[in-house]
């Protein structure tokens, strides 16, 4: 949760941003026009970052949070996408339009994508469908010279002693990156670990197919372990700064009673519907919940990790 004096949230009124420590804000990105879902971050110093974007339809609300930190210098010099999934890198065409001096930060993996984003909408329409990806919105190209590949590490620094470590942590996805702001020891995930909202202590992993790969995230998980991060930051949603190493071991728990259940089911040929019942499940009686209290936009994602997870399982099967 954010700290008291900072808190999302007042008398019942959702605030859009809120500074976490020193020059670090987390910016809702109101994503499908709803708060809470889907945060960046940013970091100012001498040089500006925002981490993660948001949809294309967050470009304006994102735009917006900026002027109202500072009207007089909302530009960024750098935009970080973690991975180049619309929730996360959508926005990114759009900002670099409003700010063009603005350079972006993506995975080598990633980049060609946000260059040209055809095949990511084509992708992310036959998951999600027409409907919801007219709230999504289409995103815009950014212009090849604009982006800066990153591939296993980056090292960025902001002045004023707000420098970041960004690398290579693949497992959600293979163009997926996190980035450690040094000093502070605060680690942003990304998608690297699992959802985290209100009322759900548990986090949920986010799994989605095509991409997932559960060895290489575990890998990302265990090494996020050792690097011994202060708080994690997530884009779903907000801080973990209070038993960040048994947030972290949860996570390894669950994503391997998952990956589990799903190689069973495989198995079994039980069916990827089966596989979300016992995930849903899962989660419910690890947040001391019924099944019928999981709101749907959580049922959703766990539908998707539910995908992810029976498809790499499947795929695991195939080529023994």
């Amino acid at each position: 949760m954010l700290p008291e004096s900072r808190s999302c949230r007042s008398r019942g009124i959702f605030l859009s941003f809120a500074e976490i420590v020193d020059g670090v804000f987390l910016i809702d990105t109101l994503a499908a026009r709803v708060p809470g879902l889907v945060a960046g971050y940013l970091i100012k110093a001498e040089k500006s970052a925002l981490i993660d974007v948001g949809y294309p339809t967050s470009a304006n609300a994102v735009l917006s949070e900026l002027r109202k930190l500072d009207d007089n210098k909302w530009h960024v010099d750098y935009l970080i996408p973690t991975h180049v999934h619309l929730d996360h890198a959508g926005a990114a065409g759009h900002l670099a339009k409003a700010m063009p001096h603005a350079r972006v930060l993506v995975n080598e993996h990633g980049a060609k994508h946000l260059i040209d984003p055809t095949k990511l909408t084509l992708s992310a329409t036959s998951v999600f469908g027409d409907e919801a990806m007219s709230v999504f919105g289409t995103p815009l190209p950014v212009p090849r010279e604009r982006i800066e590949p990153v591939r296993d590490f980056r090292r960025l620094d902001l002045g004023a002693g707000k420098i970041l470590r960004i690398f290579w942590t693949p497992g959600h996805a293979w163009h997926h990156m996190s980035i450690l702001l040094e000093k502070e020891c605060l680690l942003f995930t990304g998608d690297a670990v699992g959802l985290h909202y209100p009322g759900f202590p548990m986090p949920i992993p986010a799994t989605p197919p095509p991409g997932f790969d559960a060895d290489r995230y575990v890998k990302t998980l265990t090494g996020f372990v050792s690097m011994n991060p202060t708080g994690l930051l997530l884009p779903h949603f907000g801080q973990v700064r209070e038993n960040v190493r048994g947030f972290l071991d949860t996570n390894l728990e669950t994503i391997n009673r998952w990956s589990s259940r799903a190689l069973e089911a495989v198995k079994a040929g039980d069916s990827v519907d089966e596989t979300f019942e016992f995930f849903i499940n899962d989660v419910a009686c690890h947040s001391g919940k019924s099944r019928e209290e999981i709101p749907d936009h959580i049922a959703r994602s766990i539908m998707l990790s539910a995908m992810g997870c029976y498809t790499y399982a499947r795929a695991t099967e195939a080529n023994k």
